[in-house]
């Protein structure tokens, strides 16, 4: 004769035969000790041993059974998370470095036009800064009606200018992780002496020595080095990136995108460095007249390592 019984810690039920009225035992659900109560009406002593062994054996074997389907679920959870975390990876990294080449094509329709790269920022007569260079290449953007909106002649967060940054920021210069409604920007250039942007001036791609090909034009920077705008005049200073990935210290290249840092070349072309790459390389990718012995497809080497 069976009984109905509920574990008292998981609430399982299981029917129970009644030899085993009295007895403790583990639940073959959560594991945890039970004590079966007394039976009306029970045969414990009565039994047969043939049915005695053949009940103990059931619920070892669907103990076994539940432990087994248990470790396969949650194998099949784990797999599809790490799987669903690749993925969503792997378009996060696509969609920022389309944004950078995006970004570089205008930089360089700005060069070709001037023979330079636009400066980092723009200044008064009074040497204040106004407004950031992801102005000045808007109309190279498409652009053209949000820079004609842009009062030039004022800093970036005054008058009419402070309206503009809140209810318009072109898409391009969003990362794929910042929030729909934010106006900052991780994507910078990289300024200061040995650069591409160095206090003298901006140099343009025909004064590139070390190849178009092996030099970071821009790239993310740390998601706390974030702008409030982006059309706020802020970059990265080559003294504080130095050659390191996703730093402990937060102030560097990379930490918006998993694992590593999104970059685009003087060439034109985006890609995925991951944050195992040596500083030395990364330095000398920062620098276009530096001379260092890279091979032409460094950064696609580099790009082959990742997972």
């Amino acid at each position: 004769m069976t009984f109905l019984f509920t574990c008292p810690h998981c609430q399982s039920q299981t029917e129970v035969e009644d030899e085993y009225s009295g007895r403790t035992g583990d639940c073959v659900v959560c594991g945890r000790e039970i004590t079966m109560p007394e039976f009306a009406g029970s045969r414990r002593m009565g039994t047969r041993p043939g049915k005695r062994n053949k009940s103990a054996i059931w619920f070892v074997a669907a103990g076994l059974a539940l432990l087994l389907i248990g470790a396969g679920l949650i194998a099949a959870v784990q797999v599809g998370s790490r799987t669903a975390k690749k993925i969503r990876t792997g378009r996060q990294r696509l969609s920022s470095i389309k944004n950078l080449e995006k970004i570089a094509s205008a930089l360089n329709a700005y060069a070709a036009d001037h023979g330079v790269y636009p400066a980092p920022y723009t200044v008064d007569a009074a040497g204040r800064k106004l407004h950031s260079w992801r102005v000045t290449i808007l109309p190279y953007l498409d652009e053209d009606g949000l820079y004609n909106q842009i009062d030039k002649d004022v800093p970036w967060n005054e008058g009419e200018n402070q309206m503009l940054l809140y209810s318009q920021t072109p898409a391009v210069y969003r990362h794929p992780e910042s929030s729909s409604w934010g106006t900052g920007t991780v994507y910078h250039l990289v300024t200061g002496a040995g650069t591409l942007f160095p206090s003298t001036g901006p140099l343009g791609p025909r004064q590139v020595t070390d190849g178009a090909t092996k030099t970071i034009l821009l790239a993310e920077g740390q998601m706390n080095t974030m702008t409030e705008s982006w059309m706020e005049p802020y970059d990265l200073d080559i003294g504080s990136v130095g050659g390191l990935i996703n730093p402990p210290s937060g102030n560097g290249l990379g930490g918006a995108t998993d694992g590593g840092v999104c970059v685009a070349t003087v060439e034109g072309s985006g890609y995925f460095l991951p944050d195992t790459t040596p500083p030395l390389t990364v330095q000398a990718l920062i620098t276009p007249t530096g001379g260092e012995p890279l091979s032409d497809d460094v950064l696609d080497e580099w790009a082959s390592t990742q997972p």
